[in-house]
């Protein structure tokens, strides 16, 4: 186990004056808002706000104890102890490695194993430390004597656990973060690459990779996308107890490509409750099939009837899309799905069949490994990983050989007419442009309002 702080120390102090003990006091609290405003953020500069003598309490540090750093956190403590004439506590943080248990845990830290059976019988919410994860973070206050006084493990975003030492008896209460939902926006044009255009404009990967998800049916993220190209999103922002902490669900995009503009708006059904993206009319943004189930990976050789084979080294039909891309990137379903062959097939290797109804079928092959959890006759649902690209079979490196088939007939999986989800049903057309209206009424406010700034 590793100590994040692991030579933070504070000296053991003699007693004082009550008088010096509230000087030491004060200016500890100057010198703690100084630290605390050059660490802030500066969108939420009232993210740690200041506080009093009397604001300064145990429950006060607790509610901030996971968004203050390691000092921070242990200059309030040795503020509170001064103020209860307590002696000094240490607060160390340990970051959980695979096979971790809590008892391990506590060796490292140094801690009686019998205390690890006091915190289990300190309350229902306890249990939640009988399954840490690695590289989960779990803070531990002990007092000189090694004796533990309180300990904050972070459960998921939402809830945390604090167990405190109270009256000389450990207590244990699951609490929540106070989680709010903010709208933002972003714009960027394309100028070499689409992540690069991401990052200038301030959105993160995981959204941009959402944002390709969205438009991935109409646009070929590998192949289609141009220098010029253009982009505006409106999606959710997660913060907890006013601190950015994670990038929500995108409300509406707009993505113009070589020219022609496409939009997608979210839409939840009221019945089932489920969230699909939509045009602006109501069609489904999504295909009954992906156009290519790697993502953003390389296309190395394409659909052809006379390919070069470079093992085999001669001429032979080449009848899918080989993706070029890292040994262990997911593969995804192409589409709805039973899975009716796993296993090998002499040069490609380890291969996946999937059946989609009658008509359709996929075939993924040189794959390293398959999800585990899959079988014959296992359902897979679009997007879902079922395997992983290798270069298992006749492969000179890593990619992903795809075949797409109709009616047993090998087709261009770049190139195929791919059929239409479902589009929103007629009983929940009004819902819908109520719904959406105002989503597309912004979205179309801030591509014009970009493009003006862009043309002057």
């Amino acid at each position: 186990m590793t100590y994040i702080n692991r030579d933070f120390r504070f000296p053991v102090r003699q007693k004082r004056h009550p008088g010096l003990r509230w000087f030491v006091f004060a200016a500890g609290c100057a010198v703690l808002g100084v630290v605390i405003a050059n660490t802030a953020s500066v969108d939420d500069p009232d993210s740690l706000p200041s506080f009093t003598a009397t604001e300064l309490t145990e429950e006060l540090i607790a509610r901030q104890s996971f968004r203050l750093t390691l000092p921070e956190l242990q200059a309030r403590q040795e503020i509170m102890d001064e103020l209860n004439n307590e002696s000094p506590r240490q607060w160390r943080e340990f970051t959980v490695k695979s096979g971790d248990t809590l008892a391990r845990l506590f060796k490292r830290a140094g801690i009686d194993s019998r205390q690890t059976y006091e915190i289990m019988q300190s309350g229902e919410a306890a249990q939640k430390l009988t399954k840490i994860y690695p590289k989960d973070i779990v803070r531990i206050l002990t007092d000189d004597n090694g004796s533990l006084q309180a300990l904050r493990y972070e459960i998921d975003h939402e809830n945390y656990l604090m167990v405190e030492r109270k009256q000389g008896v450990l207590e244990a209460r699951e609490l929540k973060h106070n989680i709010e939902t903010r709208t933002a926006h972003a714009t960027g044009e394309i100028d070499s690459s689409l992540f690069l255009a991401a990052a200038d404009a301030g959105i993160s990967q995981s959204l941009i990779m959402e944002l390709a998800g969205i438009f991935g049916w109409d646009i070929d993220f590998i192949l289609d996308i141009r220098k010029g190209d253009r982009f505006t999103v409106i999606y959710e922002g997660i913060y907890r107890d006013g601190e950015k902490i994670a990038d929500g669900n995108i409300l509406s995009a707009e993505f113009i490509n070589n020219g022609k503009t496409y939009q997608a708006v979210r839409y939840t059904n009221p019945q089932t409750n489920r969230s699909e993206y939509y045009t602006p009319d109501g069609k489904s943004m999504r295909k009954t099939f992906l156009r290519s189930p790697v993502n953003f990976a390389r296309i190395s050789s394409g659909f052809t009837t006379n390919r070069y084979h470079p093992i085999l080294h001669k001429f032979r039909s080449h009848k899918g899309v080989d993706y070029a891309a890292k040994k262990g990137s997911p593969v995804r379903a192409a589409g709805d799905g039973k899975i009716i062959f796993k296993g090998r097939k002499g040069g490609y290797g380890r291969v996946l069949i999937v059946q989609h109804g009658s008509r359709y079928s996929t075939l993924y092959a040189h794959l390293n490994s398959y999800n585990k959890k899959l079988r014959v006759g296992s359902k897979v649902r679009q997007g879902q990983t079922i395997g992983y690209v290798g270069n298992s079979g006749l492969a000179t490196g890593p990619h992903l050989h795809y075949e797409f088939r109709v009616n047993g007939v090998h087709r261009n999986p770049l190139t195929v007419r791919l059929p239409n989800a479902q589009p929103i049903p007629e009983r929940y057309k009004a819902d819908f442009e109520l719904m959406t209206a105002p989503k597309v009424a912004q979205l179309n406010l801030l591509t014009r309002s970009s493009l003006a700034l862009n043309n002057n």
